[in-house]
């Protein structure tokens, strides 16, 4: 039976865990979640789509949650007058890779983008809830192609790219639990020179702005 006042935090990846619990070993904690209090966990539940959907659907499956919570760095793209370390609330996920390359240019199988929605900021914890709400576009495989970024941006209507928003959304809403995704922005979308980015300084932002008033009030 579901605990309705235990929430999961999701962190993507080794390198945003290392940031936010660089105490804490981030393998097996799909199987075994960090406590952080009687009513917050955290898990490294897996990188991109599919990565990500095995290890959150595992964690979910159990019932055990009352609701989840997405934390990890993202890319802000072309037109979004985001900066470097910002923390965004992200409120819709577009699913930003299915279609097809034809000679350079991509092309989605539908014509309208294929969205998933978070649940509304109002049921969101209060260091949540006061973000500014953006819309994201996940994908699988990044790009330094401008041309593909200002697709992504213009289509889908995003400021941020990021690997795993979609897989959360969709299956948080099949399993019917709250759902909430935080992102800091740690680079612009299509920079690939990682030596730029701003990952421990924005994660570090999000573990004492977002988590550690959580672990508070719990």
């Amino acid at each position: 039976m579901r605990n309705l006042q235990k929430t999961l935090l999701a962190v993507p990846s080794s390198v945003e865990w290392d940031v936010l619990f660089p105490k804490v070993p981030y393998e097996n904690s799909v199987q075994k979640p960090f406590v952080l209090s009687s009513s917050l966990e955290a898990a490294c539940v897996g990188v991109g789509l599919v990565g990500f959907a095995s290890g959150f659907t595992q964690l979910l499956g159990s019932r055990q949650y009352a609701k989840a919570i997405l934390v990890g760095i993202a890319g802000a793209l072309p037109f979004s007058g985001l900066s470097l370390g910002t923390i965004v609330r992200v409120d819709a996920e577009c699913v930003g890779d299915v279609g097809y390359w034809n000679d350079g240019v991509f092309s989605p199988f539908s014509k309208r983008p294929y969205c998933f929605k978070a649940t509304s900021s109002k049921w969101a914890p209060p260091s949540i809830a006061q973000l500014s709400g953006v819309r994201g576009v996940s994908v699988n495989t990044m790009t330094s192609c401008e041309q593909v970024l200002e697709f992504r941006a213009r289509f889908y209507k995003a400021q941020v790219e990021a690997m795993e928003g979609a897989s959360a959304f969709a299956i948080a809403k099949a399993l019917g639990i709250p759902v909430f995704e935080v992102r800091a922005i740690s680079n612009f979308a299509g920079d690939r020179d990682v030596s730029g980015w701003n990952i421990k300084q924005s994660l570090q932002k999000v573990r004492k702005q977002i988590i550690d008033p959580m672990v508070e009030k719990f």
